[in-house]
């Protein structure tokens, strides 16, 4: 005939293994060396407390529209110049280390698209038609910083 596989059997092929092997083999489940089992509750408690050690936190996300945004505006600074991409790069980037650091203070959700998009903005503003005009000149008369 065909083994006869339990309910329990069933149970142990379909939860994770998180701990050791002998999770659910009914020998000494409470860990007092009695042979004991832990009652259902106990064993869902333990599943509960095993899901939150490898829960995601819920504190930091950024949404594809944030990316979306930061990405227009860098690629539209690459239309330009190098420089000015790397410029508005590198202030996205310091944006969102101001927003982090923000949001450890705040200790509330922010929002994270003002911080960095306004750097972006007055770095590309700023070297697109302040710096630029001032290398360009530079580099025609030949004169190293």
């Amino acid at each position: 005939g065909t083994p006869d596989y339990g309910a329990a059997d069933a149970d142990a092929e379909t939860k994770p293994l998180i701990r050791g092997g002998d999770r659910d083999r009914g020998a000494d489940r409470d860990g007092d060396g009695d042979g004991a089992e832990t009652s259902r509750v106990e064993r869902d408690a333990d599943d509960a407390d095993d899901a939150d050690a490898f829960a995601l936190p819920d504190a930091i996300k950024l949404g594809l529209g944030d990316f979306i945004f930061y990405s227009v505006l860098v690629g539209r600074a690459a239309m330009h110049d190098l420089f000015t991409m790397f410029a508005c790069y590198f202030a996205v980037i310091q944006g969102l280390i101001a927003t982090l650091l923000m949001l450890g203070f705040a200790k509330k959700a922010l929002p994270a698209l003002p911080i960095s998009i306004a750097a972006g903005v007055v770095a590309y503003v700023g070297s697109r038609f302040f710096l630029e005009p001032v290398t360009q000149q530079a580099a025609a008369r030949l004169v190293v910083f």
